[in-house]
């Protein structure tokens, strides 16, 4: 049996290989074309060789750097460390896998540049007066509690 004979499905969170010999009397098992939409065979889904799973005896979806992925949204997230979006900034080596971690950085090292490319902060200030801290939501809540200030005084 070759690969193009074997038909492809996700199950339970994983992605398997299936030998649809192994199940004769099912529907959603086919070799050629799916017959319904809980499979898919194998050579119609991987266009891509790099879209193909690892191998039949470990399912997954590798990088070129040999890690294995259950499912190949995780391994498309990994590539992006590969190709990290840089600071523009000659001599910073600041760096985001996301464009989420590049303005964090921007933000954190750059507020002028950023401000002025209007790129948008994810951060929220803290709201009380006099205080310049800018966090996450989960920060935010953990800086007010560990300074006490809140909350804030209503304005007179």
């Amino acid at each position: 049996m070759t690969s193009q004979d074997m038909t492809y499905i996700s199950y339970d969170g994983g992605d398997y290989s299936v030998d649809p010999t192994l199940y004769p009397d099912s529907t959603c098992y086919t070799t050629g074309e799916a017959s319904n939409s809980c499979a898919q065979t194998y050579t119609e889904q991987y266009n891509d060789p790099s879209d193909a799973p690892a191998s039949s005896s470990s399912p997954g979806y590798r990088c070129e750097c040999g890690k294995t992925f259950r499912r190949k949204c995780d391994r498309d997230k990994h590539n992006k460390n590969h190709n990290k979006q840089r600071c523009p900034f000659a001599g910073c080596n600041g760096s985001g896998a996301e464009n989420k971690d590049l303005n964090r950085h921007l933000w954190a090292k750059h507020p002028d540049y950023a401000r002025q490319e209007g790129i948008p902060r994810v951060e929220q200030p803290c709201g009380w007066p006099g205080c310049n801290y800018y966090g996450r939501t989960d920060n935010l809540k953990r800086h007010r509690d560990s300074h006490n200030h809140w909350p804030a005084p209503s304005p007179s």
